[in-house]
């Protein structure tokens, strides 16, 4: 009898921990798994400051020569500015959107993005470019009342393309030409 008790009770034991050894590699598993969650939410949050920092840059980059060319926009749909005033903006504005279009071809993203979000960038400055070049022709053909068509299109292909970027980091999109105005 003695040997029957001591064999349910070694036989326990060996149950009791076989279970209690089961239970910690689950209680370690999940540990892992939940490890790996917020290291996921911590990349994200990493690559949504990192965009939210080089949109900073770009509009702190672009904005001193950029609010030239949006002045100049505004005296001209005032209707009661002097034709001088305009001249003046309008000079002021070429200057500037050729000042910008070389920052534009030269700029370059300094940040810790993954390789594809920052080609998204490289891939839509072009257009950007494309923009202050086209603003430069508009005035220069017509200081005083140039056309800005085809230059709003060549934002709107670089605002586009920077909307994706945004929207698959989980942001919303930012109105660019205001962010740089």
């Amino acid at each position: 009898m003695k040997k029957f008790l001591f064999a349910i009770g070694l036989i326990s034991v060996l149950v009791l921990a076989g279970c209690g050894s089961s239970s910690s590699e689950e209680k370690s598993t999940s540990g892992s798994e939940e490890t790996s969650s917020k290291e996921k939410k911590s990349d994200k949050n990493a690559v949504k400051e990192e965009i939210l920092n080089v949109q900073m840059n770009m509009a702190n980059t672009f904005r001193p020569q950029h609010s030239k060319i949006a002045s100049y926009q505004t005296l001209v749909a005032d209707g009661e500015s002097t034709s001088e005033a305009i001249k003046t903006a309008g000079k002021e504005a070429l200057a500037a959107s050729e000042k910008a279009a070389d920052l534009a071809e030269s700029y370059k993203i300094k940040s810790d993005l993954p390789k594809e979000i920052k080609a998204q960038y490289e891939e839509a400055l072009p257009s950007l470019q494309a923009y202050y070049a086209e603003v430069g022709k508009a005035l220069n053909k017509n200081i005083e009342n140039a056309d800005f068509t085809t230059a709003n299109e060549k934002f709107n292909t670089f605002q586009q393309k920077l909307d994706a970027v945004y929207k698959d980091a989980g942001l919303l999109a930012t109105d660019l030409m205001a962010e740089f105005s």
